[in-house]
């Protein structure tokens, strides 16, 4: 009985040991997994089955045959296209990029201590060492040197002030200075004051090495940059191409939505692309089928969108995307709410482009940029609009959970989910945050809550869980 060709891969990988061929491919699939771009087990085994039918001594052909098995998404190229330079390459190159990286990392450690030991100098008349949080010392060390001076010079000036607890009032002093030029240097200096691609580490040095270098060079591109951007902070300059990108997504998520046809195993429609992936490692003759059916109804759409005053930039393209997916979607509902709930819908089945339907919208809203009570406002949706909700709805809930009664809106979520197929809660805020915010505890036994403060975010989240019940 022939063995199966996944098994007998996997078989082979424990034969094989490191410094193969093999292994440096998992371990590579393995830094694009941490990098965020989505690799199964089985485009993995595909990858190897493709390698052994290119010439790998052609750099180029070996690049372009695992690009064309383990990149599904445009947006994934380039995470790809500098993971695949930074891994393959020559020991004494890789030698060369950690000493690189360990350099430019003593030197970072050095500027935050010199500016640490500057605002501990300043303060020195009032506290022996005062624990400034990292984002502070990161802050003061990106300041110009002339601004650092002006400072530390305005603090010393205020020695001799005759006020009651002068510590207090320089602590607060210098906070206020340093959370001004934060945003100063958010608004001003792009990528370089923003945070890097989001990229988790493997605790394997060599691997760490690649992930840290792609995550650095990463924002080179300015697509890319945006797209992994916080929402909150787009510049009114980026606010055209962001928007562009926005509906880019927004249209090609449609497109996929909107496909008559999705994987089976019932013998119905012969899937072409599926079975030639399926029969490379038998040289590409069709000795295994696979089929596609039609796709089952499209799922219904039912957006609750927070536009309170912490949301409300958040919320616009939110709604923009959602307003994008409406041709796909066969019923697509939504709604805002602060401290009551308003139905948008008819706003956006006008004939009109989207810019001034959000005029409109906000011009005649009583809700938008107000404080949030999102228990009152899902009251009032079950007295009235109850009627919407069926077993193949798909809520899709905005917001960042900061809102007065978590408790009595949680009874209100549970009634809601009871009714549905499944909630999406999109959060703004990150994850590593939620333990401060006491709504969180009350709303995630009754939703499938994501951090969603980027265009990345938004795209991988929808796209994975409207495609997984379509």
């Amino acid at each position: 009985m022939e063995i199966d060709p996944i098994n007998r891969v996997v078989a082979r990988m424990g034969e094989q040991g490191e410094n193969t061929l093999l292994h440096n491919l998992v371990r590579f699939t393995h830094i694009l997994r941490h990098l965020g771009v989505r690799v199964s087990m089985a485009e993995t085994l595909d990858a190897y089955q493709v390698l052994t039918l290119v010439d790998l001594t052609s750099r180029e052909q070996v690049k372009s045959a695992l690009g064309a098995v383990l990149v599904k998404k445009a947006t994934d190229r380039q995470i790809y296209n500098l993971a695949f330079d930074r891994f393959f390459v020559t020991p004494e190159e890789k030698k060369k990029q950690r000493i690189l990286r360990k350099k430019l990392e003593e030197d970072e450690e050095q500027r935050l201590a010199e500016a640490r030991q500057k605002l501990n100098e300043a303060l020195s008349p009032w506290f022996t060492e005062l624990n400034f949080n990292s984002d502070e010392i990161r802050t003061f060390a990106r300041m110009p040197a002339g601004e650092q001076k002006r400072l530390t010079e305005i603090i010393r000036q205020m020695h001799g002030n005759p006020v009651n607890d002068p510590g207090r009032l320089v602590a607060r002093v210098m906070q206020s200075a340093l959370n001004y030029w934060r945003y100063y240097l958010l608004k001003t200096q792009g990528g370089k004051a923003r945070q890097q691609l989001e990229a988790e580490l493997t605790g394997e040095t060599e691997m760490d090495d690649v992930i840290a270098g792609v995550a650095a060079d990463f924002y080179r591109d300015p697509d890319d940059q945006l797209l992994h951007q916080d929402m909150q902070q787009v510049a009114d300059s980026d606010l055209e191409k962001f928007t562009s990108i926005l509906e880019r997504l927004s249209r090609r998520l449609a497109n996929r939505l909107s496909r008559r046809y999705r994987k089976s195993n019932r013998r119905q429609k012969l899937d072409m692309r599926r079975t030639i992936r399926r029969n490379i490692a038998f040289g590409g003759s069709p000795l295994k089928l696979c089929y596609r059916s039609r796709r089952r109804q499209r799922p219904r759409l039912l957006l609750i969108c927070d536009v309170s005053a912490s949301m409300a930039r958040y919320a616009r393209f939110i709604l923009q995307f959602i307003y994008g997916l409406s041709s796909a979607a066969r019923d697509i509902e939504s709604f805002v709410f602060s401290d009551d709930l308003e139905r948008i819908t008819p706003y956006f089945h006008r004939n009109e482009g989207f810019v001034p339907v959000m005029t409109k919208l906000i011009n005649s809203s009583r809700q938008w940029g107000k404080t949030t009570n999102f228990n009152a406002s899902l009251k009032t949706f079950h007295r009235h609009w109850r009627h919407l909700l069926t077993g193949d709805t798909l809520v899709v809930i905005v917001s960042d959970t900061k809102t007065i009664a978590p408790q009595e809106a949680a009874r209100e979520l549970a009634a809601l989910r009871e009714r549905v197929r499944e909630i999406l809660w999109l959060n703004p805020v990150p994850r590593k945050q939620w333990s401060c915010l006491p709504g969180i505890a009350a709303f995630l036994p009754y939703v499938n809550m994501f951090e969603c403060y980027t265009l990345h975010h938004l795209e991988a989240i929808l796209d994975r869980q409207m495609m997984s019940i379509s």
